[in-house]
């Protein structure tokens, strides 16, 4: 295996066998001619390389084999037929206190963990008060490890993974388990670990963490290998085919209560504060609305069918389309949909990315209180929202999508959804007193009190209220 590969898989497959009946493994083990499991493979040929320094993420729903597939990595299984090559010292959190013996303390386990990974108990001694700063259990550390609550269990198995200098570090959802404060801590550390040269493996449900923290992924599916590419890409091929399933589901539902759903789309919409007419008519429409267009290289559509968008542009504040935006600057995202189907009402909304595929805004008619009405096979409609840029500068993509409310946001048909439609840039404010930190800019209302230092209110005041300058003429002196 080639120095700068960390991990190889070439081949892998992983097949278990299911007995009906406990006896029947023992009828095997006595009549070996005779098989009398059930075959149940996990994985099927499974074959990529990941890199050193490298931080892969691993996705797909339950019982799609990433579990399996990690297993396999650290060693505690054995593959069926293939090979697997690790180049590296390894650190895994595949399950809660995996490795960790119930009835040891913690300080032990922590001693017993660093001597299975290849530590001196004098190098564990080095990193001790570290493991155990991190994790933060207190006195727990010298109770029983079984006495532990869910949440130290994983602040302990984490923190000594971490602190063995692994070259390979692999997370299976495990993170889940730990509090929020945990969770960010844990987020900081692996992304530490990573500008350090740690390779990766991350395995969870959160594909916004996905994006944010692989520079590429794998998506398995009932064992095999769907898709290997860049973290994006993968996750939005996942999703695709998961609002598929959620689709169907909504379908069927839909189908069996038609008559229920009908009334539903009459009376759920209809708060009293619920827009019923376009705050303005649209004065230039500068979509397609006669074919679809070409959108940008590299954008993908997927949905349940009935409504198709036939185009998108980005107007600036001109109301001229555009791909650059100034900050600051208020635009409009215009789109002409075509619908192939009768439909009572439809929705549509945007969501904004960053570079990464992280989502930074977006919204939707129904957060916007923007009632539709319904619309007839063959009909054309050109949409707009009107937003105010409050990104900062740098790159973004626009996605878009039109939806059919089952339950009015709870439970939405995707008829089409496109990811990447548009890609724009936001430059640097001209002005450096516009420039700001962070993704986006929120106008704060801002106040301030001058106190003299050396005097104190005489009285309580309601934390709850803002102070005003009458409140400081009842005080006393210090001296």
């Amino acid at each position: 295996m080639g120095e700068e590969i960390a991990i190889s898989l070439k081949n892998v497959s992983k097949c278990f066998k299911r007995y009906a009946r406990p006896v029947d493994r023992l009828k095997e083990i006595i009549l070996p001619s005779k098989s009398y499991a059930q075959e149940f493979w996990a994985l099927r040929d499974i074959s990529f390389e990941i890199m050193k320094g490298e931080t892969m993420g691993i996705i797909g729903r339950n019982g799609a084999g990433k579990s399996t597939l990690l297993q396999m990595i650290c060693g505690t299984l054995t593959p069926t037929s293939g090979k697997v090559q690790v180049n590296g010292r390894v650190a895994a959190l595949l399950e809660l206190g995996a490795g960790f013996n119930p009835e040891f303390t913690g300080r032990e386990n922590v001693y017993m963990n660093g001597a299975i990974m290849g530590l001196s108990r004098i190098e564990v001694d080095e990193r001790f008060d570290r493991v155990a700063a991190f994790a933060d259990i207190k006195d727990f550390i010298d109770q029983p490890v079984k006495t532990y609550s869910s949440g130290m269990y994983v602040r302990l198995a984490f923190a000594s993974a971490i602190h063995v200098d692994p070259d390979i570090l692999i997370v299976d959802e495990a993170l889940a388990v730990g509090d929020m404060f945990f969770q960010a801590k844990c987020m900081s550390r692996m992304r530490t670990m990573m500008e350090s040269g740690v390779t990766v493996m991350f395995v969870s449900h959160d594909t916004s963490s996905v994006k944010a923290l692989c520079q590429r992924g794998v998506f398995l599916e009932n064992g095999e290998l769907k898709q290997i590419g860049k973290a994006s890409e993968v996750v939005a091929t996942y999703i695709s085919l998961v609002h598929g399933d959620m689709n169907q589901e909504l379908k069927l539902k839909l189908e069996d209560n038609k008559e229920k759903s009908e009334e539903n789309f009459h009376n759920q919409d209809v708060e009293k504060n619920s827009k019923l007419e376009p705050d303005s008519a649209i004065s230039q429409i500068f979509v397609s609305t006669d074919k679809e267009v070409e959108l940008a290289e590299g954008s993908h559509r997927y949905g349940d069918g009935g409504a198709k968008v036939l185009d998108i542009k980005l107007l600036n504040s001109q109301n001229l389309p555009a791909t650059q935006l100034e900050s600051k600057e208020e635009f409009t995202i215009q789109a002409s949909i075509l619908f192939d189907k009768d439909f009572p009402t439809f929705c549509f909304g945007y969501v904004i990315r960053d570079i990464k595929g992280i989502d930074v805004i977006g919204t939707t008619t129904v957060g916007e209180r923007f009632h539709v009405p319904s619309v007839t096979h063959g009909e054309i409609y050109v949409v707009e929202m009107k937003v105010s840029n409050i990104l900062n500068s740098g790159i973004y993509t626009l996605n878009f999508g039109v939806e059919l409310p089952i339950v009015i946001n709870q439970n939405h048909i995707g008829l089409e959804y496109i990811i990447d439609a548009l890609v724009f840039k936001v430059k640097v404010a001209e002005n450096p007193l516009d420039r700001f930190t962070g993704n986006v800019y929120v106008s704060a209302s801002i106040d301030y009190l001058k106190v003299n230092s050396t005097v104190i209110p005489s009285q309580n005041y309601d934390c709850d209220r803002r102070f005003t300058p009458e409140d400081c003429h009842t005080s006393q002196s210090l001296n």
